[in-house]
Protein backbone atom coordinates (compact mmCIF):
# COMPACT_ATOMS: atom_id res chain seq x y z
CA UNK A 1 0.00 0.00 0.00
CA UNK A 2 1.16 3.56 -0.65
CA UNK A 3 2.04 5.95 2.15
CA UNK A 4 -1.41 7.49 2.58
CA UNK A 5 -0.14 10.35 4.72
CA UNK A 6 2.34 11.33 2.01
CA UNK A 7 -0.45 11.32 -0.58
CA UNK A 8 -2.63 13.51 1.64
CA UNK A 9 0.30 15.88 2.15
CA UNK A 10 0.06 16.64 -1.56
CA UNK A 11 -3.75 16.78 -1.52
CA UNK A 12 -3.84 19.52 1.13
CA UNK A 13 -1.52 21.72 -0.95
CA UNK A 14 -4.54 22.40 -3.17
CA UNK A 15 -5.96 25.92 -3.46
CA UNK A 16 -9.28 26.86 -1.87
CA UNK A 17 -11.49 29.93 -1.53
CA UNK A 18 -9.88 32.32 0.99
CA UNK A 19 -7.50 29.39 1.70
CA UNK A 20 -10.19 27.94 3.97
CA UNK A 21 -9.03 24.36 3.25
CA UNK A 22 -12.60 23.02 3.54
CA UNK A 23 -11.77 19.32 3.50
CA UNK A 24 -11.57 16.26 5.71
CA UNK A 25 -10.13 12.86 4.85
CA UNK A 26 -10.77 9.32 6.05
CA UNK A 27 -8.52 6.37 5.25
CA UNK A 28 -10.09 2.91 5.07
CA UNK A 29 -7.83 0.13 3.82
CA UNK A 30 -6.93 1.06 0.23
CA UNK A 31 -9.49 3.87 -0.10
CA UNK A 32 -9.29 7.56 0.79
CA UNK A 33 -12.56 9.43 1.33
CA UNK A 34 -12.71 13.21 0.93
CA UNK A 35 -15.49 15.06 2.80
CA UNK A 36 -16.52 18.73 2.74
CA UNK A 37 -15.79 20.52 6.00
CA UNK A 38 -18.94 22.61 6.25
CA UNK A 39 -17.56 24.47 9.27
CA UNK A 40 -15.17 26.16 6.81
CA UNK A 41 -17.76 27.20 4.26
CA UNK A 42 -18.10 30.82 3.10
CA UNK A 43 -21.85 31.49 3.36
CA UNK A 44 -21.69 35.06 2.01
CA UNK A 45 -19.42 34.81 -1.01
CA UNK A 46 -20.24 31.15 -1.69
CA UNK A 47 -23.82 30.52 -0.50
CA UNK A 48 -24.35 27.47 -2.76
CA UNK A 49 -20.96 25.97 -1.75
CA UNK A 50 -19.95 26.01 -5.41
CA UNK A 51 -16.41 27.18 -4.71
CA UNK A 52 -16.16 24.78 -1.76
CA UNK A 53 -16.70 21.82 -4.07
CA UNK A 54 -14.36 23.30 -6.67
CA UNK A 55 -11.75 23.36 -3.88
CA UNK A 56 -12.44 19.69 -3.10
CA UNK A 57 -11.91 18.95 -6.79
CA UNK A 58 -8.50 20.62 -6.61
CA UNK A 59 -7.52 18.47 -3.60
CA UNK A 60 -8.81 15.38 -5.41
CA UNK A 61 -6.71 16.15 -8.48
CA UNK A 62 -3.55 16.54 -6.40
CA UNK A 63 -4.30 13.24 -4.67
CA UNK A 64 -4.81 11.42 -7.97
CA UNK A 65 -1.61 12.87 -9.47
CA UNK A 66 0.40 11.90 -6.37
CA UNK A 67 -1.05 8.37 -6.33
CA UNK A 68 -0.32 7.81 -10.02
CA UNK A 69 3.18 9.17 -9.52
CA UNK A 70 3.75 6.49 -6.87
CA UNK A 71 2.57 3.71 -9.17
CA UNK A 72 -1.10 3.39 -8.24
CA UNK A 73 -4.29 3.60 -10.27
CA UNK A 74 -6.82 5.95 -8.68
CA UNK A 75 -10.48 5.05 -9.20
CA UNK A 76 -12.68 8.03 -8.28
CA UNK A 77 -16.31 7.88 -7.21
CA UNK A 78 -18.78 10.43 -5.84
CA UNK A 79 -21.41 9.63 -3.21
CA UNK A 80 -23.40 12.72 -2.35
CA UNK A 81 -25.64 10.99 0.19
CA UNK A 82 -22.82 11.40 2.71
CA UNK A 83 -20.98 14.09 0.73
CA UNK A 84 -17.95 11.88 0.13
CA UNK A 85 -15.55 11.57 -2.76
CA UNK A 86 -13.90 8.14 -2.76
CA UNK A 87 -10.49 7.37 -4.22
CA UNK A 88 -9.76 3.65 -4.42
CA UNK A 89 -6.10 2.84 -5.00
CA UNK A 90 -4.94 -0.19 -6.96
CA UNK A 91 -1.37 -1.10 -7.83
CA UNK A 92 -0.61 -0.21 -11.45
CA UNK A 93 1.93 -1.79 -13.75
CA UNK A 94 4.25 1.20 -13.39
CA UNK A 95 4.50 4.81 -12.33
CA UNK A 96 2.74 7.41 -14.44
CA UNK A 97 4.90 9.74 -16.52
CA UNK A 98 3.64 12.80 -14.67
CA UNK A 99 6.73 14.18 -12.94
CA UNK A 100 6.09 17.61 -14.47
CA UNK A 101 2.67 17.83 -12.78
CA UNK A 102 3.70 16.14 -9.53
CA UNK A 103 6.72 18.39 -9.07
CA UNK A 104 4.57 21.49 -9.62
CA UNK A 105 2.24 20.71 -6.70
CA UNK A 106 4.42 22.18 -3.91
CA UNK A 107 5.41 25.30 -5.86
CA UNK A 108 2.09 26.29 -7.48
CA UNK A 109 0.46 29.39 -6.03
CA UNK A 110 -2.09 32.07 -6.79
CA UNK A 111 0.28 34.98 -7.40
CA UNK A 112 -1.64 38.11 -6.43
CA UNK A 113 0.60 40.80 -7.83
CA UNK A 114 1.22 42.79 -11.00
CA UNK A 115 2.59 40.74 -13.90
CA UNK A 116 5.15 41.89 -16.44
CA UNK A 117 2.94 41.81 -19.57
CA UNK A 118 5.03 39.33 -21.57
CA UNK A 119 3.04 37.21 -24.04
CA UNK A 120 2.96 33.46 -23.51
CA UNK A 121 4.83 31.61 -26.30
CA UNK A 122 2.65 29.78 -28.80
CA UNK A 123 4.08 26.35 -27.92
CA UNK A 124 3.21 26.84 -24.26
CA UNK A 125 -0.31 28.00 -25.17
CA UNK A 126 -0.75 24.88 -27.30
CA UNK A 127 0.32 22.73 -24.36
CA UNK A 128 -2.24 24.39 -22.08
CA UNK A 129 -5.00 24.28 -24.69
CA UNK A 130 -4.42 20.59 -25.48
CA UNK A 131 -4.44 19.43 -21.86
CA UNK A 132 -7.29 16.92 -21.39
CA UNK A 133 -9.91 18.12 -18.91
CA UNK A 134 -12.65 16.40 -16.94
CA UNK A 135 -15.93 15.51 -18.63
CA UNK A 136 -18.23 18.46 -19.18
CA UNK A 137 -15.54 21.10 -18.50
CA UNK A 138 -13.84 23.33 -21.05
CA UNK A 139 -11.37 26.19 -20.98
CA UNK A 140 -11.50 29.48 -22.84
CA UNK A 141 -8.47 31.74 -23.26
CA UNK A 142 -9.43 35.38 -23.65
CA UNK A 143 -7.14 37.69 -25.60
CA UNK A 144 -9.56 39.93 -27.52
CA UNK A 145 -9.20 43.54 -26.26
CA UNK A 146 -12.93 44.25 -26.35
CA UNK A 147 -13.72 41.18 -24.23
CA UNK A 148 -10.96 42.03 -21.75
CA UNK A 149 -12.38 45.56 -21.46
CA UNK A 150 -15.79 44.06 -20.78
CA UNK A 151 -14.39 41.76 -18.11
CA UNK A 152 -12.61 44.67 -16.43
CA UNK A 153 -15.95 46.45 -16.14
CA UNK A 154 -17.58 43.33 -14.69
CA UNK A 155 -14.77 42.98 -12.12
CA UNK A 156 -15.30 46.61 -11.12
CA UNK A 157 -19.03 46.08 -10.79
CA UNK A 158 -18.40 42.94 -8.76
CA UNK A 159 -16.17 44.88 -6.39
CA UNK A 160 -18.86 47.51 -5.97
CA UNK A 161 -21.48 44.89 -5.10
CA UNK A 162 -19.30 42.77 -2.82
CA UNK A 163 -17.23 45.39 -1.02
CA UNK A 164 -20.26 47.50 -0.16
CA UNK A 165 -21.80 44.45 1.51
CA UNK A 166 -20.96 44.54 5.23
CA UNK A 167 -21.39 40.77 5.60
CA UNK A 168 -19.01 40.13 2.70
CA UNK A 169 -16.34 42.34 4.24
CA UNK A 170 -16.75 40.78 7.69
CA UNK A 171 -16.38 37.30 6.19
CA UNK A 172 -13.30 38.38 4.25
CA UNK A 173 -11.66 39.99 7.30
CA UNK A 174 -12.29 36.87 9.38
CA UNK A 175 -10.06 34.89 7.01
CA UNK A 176 -7.23 37.43 6.74
CA UNK A 177 -4.10 36.65 8.74
CA UNK A 178 -2.61 40.10 9.24
CA UNK A 179 0.78 39.01 10.57
CA UNK A 180 3.14 36.05 10.69
CA UNK A 181 2.06 35.03 14.20
CA UNK A 182 -1.57 34.71 13.06
CA UNK A 183 -0.58 32.84 9.92
CA UNK A 184 1.52 30.34 11.89
CA UNK A 185 -1.18 29.89 14.52
CA UNK A 186 -4.00 29.06 12.10
CA UNK A 187 -2.07 27.89 9.01
CA UNK A 188 -5.01 28.86 6.83
CA UNK A 189 -6.63 32.00 5.44
CA UNK A 190 -5.15 34.86 3.44
CA UNK A 191 -1.83 35.86 4.96
CA UNK A 192 -0.47 39.35 4.41
CA UNK A 193 2.77 38.00 2.96
CA UNK A 194 0.96 35.77 0.45
CA UNK A 195 -1.13 38.70 -0.76
CA UNK A 196 1.83 41.05 -1.06
CA UNK A 197 0.83 43.26 1.87
CA UNK A 198 2.88 44.27 4.93
CA UNK A 199 2.36 42.53 8.26
CA UNK A 200 0.61 44.44 11.04
CA UNK A 201 -1.13 43.87 14.36
CA UNK A 202 -4.68 42.71 13.76
CA UNK A 203 -6.35 45.85 15.10
CA UNK A 204 -4.26 48.05 12.79
CA UNK A 205 -4.97 45.81 9.81
CA UNK A 206 -8.70 45.93 10.48
CA UNK A 207 -8.62 49.72 10.83
CA UNK A 208 -6.73 50.02 7.55
CA UNK A 209 -9.30 47.85 5.77
CA UNK A 210 -12.18 49.82 7.28
CA UNK A 211 -10.91 53.23 6.25
CA UNK A 212 -8.77 52.59 3.16
CA UNK A 213 -9.96 49.38 1.46
CA UNK A 214 -12.90 50.17 -0.78
CA UNK A 215 -14.41 49.17 -4.10
CA UNK A 216 -12.91 52.10 -6.01
CA UNK A 217 -9.36 51.42 -4.82
CA UNK A 218 -9.67 47.66 -5.33
CA UNK A 219 -11.06 48.14 -8.83
CA UNK A 220 -8.15 50.39 -9.77
CA UNK A 221 -5.73 47.75 -8.53
CA UNK A 222 -7.57 44.91 -10.28
CA UNK A 223 -7.63 46.82 -13.57
CA UNK A 224 -3.88 47.41 -13.39
CA UNK A 225 -3.28 43.74 -12.59
CA UNK A 226 -5.52 42.53 -15.44
CA UNK A 227 -3.83 44.84 -17.97
CA UNK A 228 -0.41 43.55 -16.86
CA UNK A 229 -1.40 39.95 -17.58
CA UNK A 230 -0.67 37.96 -20.71
CA UNK A 231 -4.28 36.81 -21.11
CA UNK A 232 -7.35 35.71 -19.18
CA UNK A 233 -8.62 32.15 -18.69
CA UNK A 234 -12.17 31.00 -18.01
CA UNK A 235 -13.23 27.54 -16.82
CA UNK A 236 -16.72 26.58 -18.03
CA UNK A 237 -19.00 23.64 -17.26
CA UNK A 238 -21.99 22.11 -19.06
CA UNK A 239 -24.08 22.03 -15.89
CA UNK A 240 -24.00 23.90 -12.60
CA UNK A 241 -24.08 21.23 -9.89
CA UNK A 242 -21.79 19.44 -7.44
CA UNK A 243 -20.52 16.89 -9.96
CA UNK A 244 -19.49 19.62 -12.39
CA UNK A 245 -18.07 21.82 -9.63
CA UNK A 246 -15.74 18.99 -8.60
CA UNK A 247 -14.80 18.35 -12.24
CA UNK A 248 -14.11 22.08 -12.63
CA UNK A 249 -11.76 21.95 -9.63
CA UNK A 250 -9.90 18.95 -11.04
CA UNK A 251 -9.58 20.60 -14.45
CA UNK A 252 -8.46 23.93 -13.03
CA UNK A 253 -5.81 22.33 -10.83
CA UNK A 254 -4.47 20.36 -13.80
CA UNK A 255 -4.25 23.55 -15.87
CA UNK A 256 -2.67 25.50 -13.01
CA UNK A 257 -0.06 22.80 -12.44
CA UNK A 258 0.70 22.69 -16.17
CA UNK A 259 1.06 26.48 -16.18
CA UNK A 260 3.35 26.30 -13.14
CA UNK A 261 5.54 23.75 -14.91
CA UNK A 262 5.83 26.31 -17.73
CA UNK A 263 6.70 29.12 -15.23
CA UNK A 264 3.35 30.81 -15.87
CA UNK A 265 1.63 32.40 -12.86
CA UNK A 266 -2.10 32.60 -12.27
CA UNK A 267 -4.46 34.57 -10.01
CA UNK A 268 -8.23 34.52 -9.58
CA UNK A 269 -10.51 37.42 -10.52
CA UNK A 270 -13.73 35.58 -9.70
CA UNK A 271 -16.07 38.48 -8.94
CA UNK A 272 -18.04 38.04 -12.24
CA UNK A 273 -18.50 34.33 -11.46
CA UNK A 274 -19.56 34.92 -7.84
CA UNK A 275 -22.28 37.55 -8.38
CA UNK A 276 -25.24 35.83 -10.14
CA UNK A 277 -26.35 38.77 -12.28
CA UNK A 278 -22.77 39.40 -13.44
CA UNK A 279 -22.30 35.74 -14.30
CA UNK A 280 -25.13 35.98 -16.84
CA UNK A 281 -23.52 39.08 -18.36
CA UNK A 282 -20.18 37.25 -18.55
CA UNK A 283 -21.87 34.40 -20.43
CA UNK A 284 -23.18 36.86 -23.03
CA UNK A 285 -19.87 38.73 -23.28
CA UNK A 286 -17.96 35.52 -23.96
CA UNK A 287 -20.68 33.98 -26.16
CA UNK A 288 -20.59 30.75 -24.15
CA UNK A 289 -24.24 29.83 -24.74
CA UNK A 290 -25.49 27.58 -21.95
CA UNK A 291 -22.01 26.86 -20.60
CA UNK A 292 -21.57 28.10 -17.02
CA UNK A 293 -18.52 30.26 -16.19
CA UNK A 294 -17.10 28.81 -12.98
CA UNK A 295 -13.65 30.38 -12.60
CA UNK A 296 -12.02 33.47 -14.09
CA UNK A 297 -8.26 33.92 -13.89
CA UNK A 298 -5.42 35.95 -15.29
CA UNK A 299 -2.19 34.34 -16.53
CA UNK A 300 1.26 35.80 -16.96
CA UNK A 301 4.75 36.16 -15.58
CA UNK A 302 5.93 37.57 -12.25
CA UNK A 303 8.15 36.81 -9.30
CA UNK A 304 6.62 34.43 -6.77
CA UNK A 305 5.18 35.63 -3.48
CA UNK A 306 5.51 33.76 -0.16
CA UNK A 307 3.22 30.74 -0.22
CA UNK A 308 0.09 30.37 1.85
CA UNK A 309 0.42 27.94 4.72
CA UNK A 310 -1.52 24.67 5.05
CA UNK A 311 -2.69 22.81 8.12
CA UNK A 312 -0.85 19.55 8.84
CA UNK A 313 -2.38 16.34 7.55
CA UNK A 314 -2.97 15.16 11.11
CA UNK A 315 -5.55 17.94 11.58
CA UNK A 316 -7.67 16.96 8.56
CA UNK A 317 -7.86 13.17 9.03
CA UNK A 318 -11.03 11.91 10.70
Amino acid sequence: MPDMTALLHHAVMAPSGHNTQPWKFRIKENTIFIYPDISRRLPVVDPLERELYISLGCALENLVIAAEHEGYRALVGYSFEDGAISVNLELAEGKANNDWLFNAIPIKQSTRRQYDGRPIPGADMERLASLPLEQGVSVLFVTEPEKIEGIIELVKEGNSIQMNDRDFMQELISWIRFNEAEANRYRDGLSSKATGNPSSPRFIGKLFMKFFLNAKGQSKKDEKYIRSSSLLMVLLSENDDINFWINTGRSFERLALCATALSIKNAHINQPCEVPELKKTLQKLLSTGNMHPQLLLRLGYAESLPRSLRRPVSEVII
